[in-house]
């Protein structure tokens, strides 16, 4: 069956495409999703002079944990099996790398107008992330903006589903 890597930052329309692979899942066409956030390397900014390495790596999968929380609410849901995982490094790189390591079929990335805009001129994180690898990407137009409907989103359940490791890819490879 298909694999799916889902980019989940904890936007909207990040969740758009969490909603997708869900469906997809319940409708039989998928078999397994691959739920990968990315972190910024906070040790390349001031917090390192403050805070040791393994403090910072917490902050990270802290930040990760956050922002996949209601996605992750949303494929238990469903019922989806996923893997969730929580990588620091360049963001379009490492979707690339995960992407090509976990043998997935496919990456769903959802986009917001700007984003859109940006890749017809080439720019942007899908324009940067179709460059970058082989792995077919779908891009995942985000629902319209309801007032108030994030006020019922469930709280983060993890189930019977492991913690999300984090892996860190160092910005050289």
């Amino acid at each position: 069956m298909v694999k799916l890597l889902v980019f989940a930052d904890g936007s909207d329309s990040a969740l758009s495409a969490v909603r997708h692979a869900a469906f997809l899942f319940r409708e039989g066409s998928i078999s397994e999703v691959v739920l990968l956030n990315v972190q910024a390397p906070v040790e390349l900014g001031r917090a390192s002079a403050f805070h040791s390495l393994s403090a910072l790596r917490t902050i990270e999968r802290a930040e990760g944990t956050r922002a996949l929380s209601r996605a992750c609410a949303i494929l238990d849901d469903s019922g989806v099996n996923y893997v969730p995982e929580i990588c620091v490094g360049p963001t379009a790189k490492t979707i690339a790398h995960v992407a090509e390591a976990s043998q997935c079929d496919g990456i769903l990335l959802g986009t917001t107008f700007w984003s859109r805009f940006n890749a017809c001129f080439g720019g942007g994180l899908p324009a940067r992330l179709m460059r970058r690898t082989r792995v077919p990407v779908t891009l995942i137009k985000a629902a319209p903006c309801v007032p108030g409907a994030s006020a019922g989103t469930p709280p983060y359940q993890r189930g019977s589903h492991a913690s999300p490791l984090l892996v860190v890819y160092p910005l050289g490879s």
